[in-house]
């Protein structure tokens, strides 16, 4: 562990969380155009593919070997995909646009936050660890995750508007989640390490797979609906950004 570690996880962890305070405020407070906020999450996307490609799973690999990576990545990305269609079904996602899942409930707050933890949960713990490992990639998740909460909590206000919600209450709901944020990164980063070095290979593999199907059941298809053709190069420029930083 890094000197001075625990400072700065909290201070990752509470940047990361502001992210989706800010995000939602200032959706509240100025009019962005969807596409502007579509590209945004695109390059989010990008910087969070490269993080889990050059960080979590070769850390992985690293602690566990190719079974740990193959069974967390695919549990990860199957947890994932069965909590988001379980939250959906309790109308935590309605105010996003998935019209391929039924949604027979109005959304509610707790569902929604539910929704939010789960957005949230793989990318904190991810952070807490890396952050541990002391190897020098804390700051490239810190700008992944701070992408990815920033325009997704700002591209949910409209929805959250049209369901009913006042933007007190808004703002509660992302500060919540953004308090859970803080939490998680704090949880991972205290107790995860200490677990035996194949089972923290697991752990590393099944956050990038829940990421991973974050990434392409919500912010990519939304991104892709509001912004068009030029979600595929904002994503492309994100994940190069994200490589370049990593190596200079």
């Amino acid at each position: 562990m890094a000197p001075n570690a625990f400072p700065t996880a909290f201070l990752y962890g509470a940047v990361s969380g502001l992210a989706l305070v800010l995000g939602a405020g200032t959706a509240l407070r100025f009019r962005l155009r969807q596409r502007a906020t579509a590209r945004m999450m695109a390059f989010g996307s990008g910087i969070l593919i490269c993080a889990l490609t050059l960080g979590l799973l070769e850390e992985a690999f690293h602690y566990g070997g190719a079974a740990a990576v193959t069974i967390g990545f695919l549990a990860g990305g199957l947890a994932f995909i069965g909590g988001d269609y379980l939250i959906h079904r309790a109308g935590g996602r309605q105010h996003r646009r998935k019209p391929w899942l039924k949604n027979e409930r109005c959304a509610s707050g707790q569902a929604i936050l539910l929704g939010a933890f789960l957005d949230g949960l793989p990318e904190s713990a991810a952070l807490g660890i890396t952050i541990f490992s002391g190897q020098g990639r804390g700051p490239l998740m810190l700008a992944a995750i701070f992408l990815s909460n920033f325009p997704e909590a700002l591209a949910s206000v409209a929805g959250l508007r049209r369901t009913g919600f006042r933007p007190a209450r808004i703002l509660k709901l992302w500060g919540l989640a953004g308090i859970s944020t803080l939490a998680v990164t704090l949880l991972s980063f205290l107790f995860l390490p200490g677990l035996p070095v194949r089972w923290l290979g697991l752990i590393e593999a099944f956050a990038a797979g829940a990421i991973l199907a974050m990434l392409a059941n919500s912010m990519m298809p939304e991104a892709y609906e509001e912004g068009g053709l030029s979600i595929g190069i904002m994503t492309v420029l994100g994940c190069l950004v994200a490589f370049l930083l990593a190596r200079f």
